[in-house]
């Protein structure tokens, strides 16, 4: 089995990565994980915890993973369908946010879609305790 799960420094996908990370554990998954270039190096983004790299975080786990990391883009749904249609991704895991409904029109909805067309089961995640960014 392997799980997808996309990541970017942020607290959505800080709970999207406790998750993936203990689903690998129970199922003895391998995590596919579809990193964005700013997403290697925790220290920038705003309300991460924990500031380690990912490698040095992943590699802690014990859960067999392959990262590859993607270029940041406008809609990083593309990037992460096509990896959850190779064939070899059994489930995918994204953290989500709350958006209001002007948000959603103007910037879309990266997890909308995936959901919507991924070829497995999605599961979205959100974090224990929501803290709105700072404008």
């Amino acid at each position: 089995m392997q799980i997808l799960l996309a990541y970017v420094p942020s607290a959505t996908s800080e709970a999207a990565f406790e998750f993936a990370v203990d689903t690998a554990r129970e199922c003895g998954a391998t995590l596919l994980v579809l990193a964005s270039e700013t997403g290697l190096d925790a220290r920038k983004g705003d309300s991460v915890a924990d500031k380690r790299p990912l490698t040095e975080r992943l590699d802690e786990t014990g859960v067999e993973y392959r990262l590859q990391v993607v270029p940041r883009r406008d809609d990083p749904a593309d990037d992460i369908l096509r990896a959850a249609e190779s064939g070899e991704v059994d489930l995918v895991v994204l953290g989500i946010r709350k958006r209001t409904p002007i948000g959603k029109i103007l910037l879309g909805s990266t997890s909308q879609r995936v959901i919507m067309e991924a070829p497995c089961p999605v599961v979205c995640v959100k974090p224990k305790s929501f803290v709105p960014p700072r404008i």
